[in-house]
């Protein structure tokens, strides 16, 4: 993928979750904001959040949702840095770089 060009940042969602790691790729003044309907989140999260009761935020900060990775691109790259990615590791358009700090889910 990134000898397709236009990757910016690369953030792997460990301990932290988007939260936390998305971030971390952004200069100040940059930020995130996600669709939280871009892809399916596999039940084991959701299980997890109902047994545990707990709050969406607190899942997002810990958990990564089924995502492992986030690439950040220019929005040249991006469709085609998502063609061909079907399987099992398939890759989803789940947000866009705003002006601000932080990650916001939409």
């Amino acid at each position: 993928i990134i000898s397709k060009g236009g990757v910016k940042g690369i953030a792997h969602i460990t301990g932290g979750g988007f939260t936390d790691n998305i971030p971390r790729v952004f200069p100040s003044g940059l930020g995130a904001k996600i669709f939280t309907a871009a892809w399916e989140v596999p039940p084991v999260f959701r299980w997890i959040q109902e047994v545990g009761k707990i709050e969406d935020a607190e899942m997002r900060r810990t958990f990564n949702m089924g995502i492992g990775m986030v690439l950040v691109v220019s929005k040249e790259a991006a469709d085609g840095i998502l063609e061909g990615t079907h399987g099992p590791n398939h890759a989803y358009r789940i947000g866009e770089v705003i002006s601000g700090e932080g990650v916001h889910y939409v």
